[in-house]
């Protein structure tokens, strides 16, 4: 009998030592090692991407839709994200960016692109939210995980107003114009918001997308 408790004893301690499982484990896996026990021990994470590619990057209007390889990226998102649901999506009313929201596989919250511009993408009532409303729902929300998209001259104004841009892509101001894929992954430990970044974790090759 001792030897049977000492045996469980020792296999107690050895789960307690691995740690809970994380609740997005392809996420996790894909951040750095030097990070991870931070990862673990927040108690909130605001996940901030730029829209996946569009058909064209001459098209700017609200209303381009995603290439074929940018359709591929929102599944490689969804997959790194895994089959749960965000707690909330959020996104510009650009419907490249919308589209790339849907991969959190919850309903995208809209907001303006830019003041004045109060079209939806897919249609329906105008949209009356601002980005500066947006970040503060997203700062005051219970919900474990929000996923927001972005444009590359936004993505960055998220993570200057929760945390540091130094050492990120974000430290020039804005993102250059070939940066597509990463994951700016906001985080809070004790209060104090952190942000590691997944450089091109969901981008796609064009031969993966099938693409000439």
């Amino acid at each position: 009998m001792t030897s049977i408790r000492l045996a469980c004893a020792v296999l107690a301690l050895a789960l307690s030592a691995c740690g809970p499982g994380f609740d997005r484990e392809a996420l996790f896996e894909a951040a750095p090692e030097a990070v991870r026990a931070d990862l673990q021990a927040a108690d909130r994470h605001i996940l901030v991407v730029r829209h996946a590619r569009k058909i064209s990057e001459d098209c700017n209007a609200l209303d381009c839709a995603l290439s074929e390889r940018g359709a591929a990226m929102v599944d490689r998102l969804a997959e790194l994200l895994g089959p749960r649901p965000v707690g909330e999506a959020m996104a510009s009313s650009a419907c490249r960016t919308v589209y790339t929201a849907r991969a959190g596989k919850a309903d995208v919250v809209q907001h303006q692109p830019a003041p004045g511009l109060d079209t939806p993408c897919g249609g329906g009532d105008a949209v009356a939210r601002s980005r500066a409303v947006a970040m503060l729902a997203a700062e005051e929300s219970g919900s474990r995980w929000t996923l927001v998209a972005e444009h590359s001259n936004t993505v960055c104004l998220w993570i200057a107003a929760f945390a540091s841009v130094e050492g990120t892509p974000c430290a020039a101001g804005d993102l250059g114009s070939d940066a597509y894929g990463d994951i700016f992954w906001l985080y809070r430990v004790d209060g104090d918001w952190q942000v590691t970044v997944l450089l091109g974790a969901f981008d796609v090759a064009e031969a993966e997308a099938g693409e000439s």
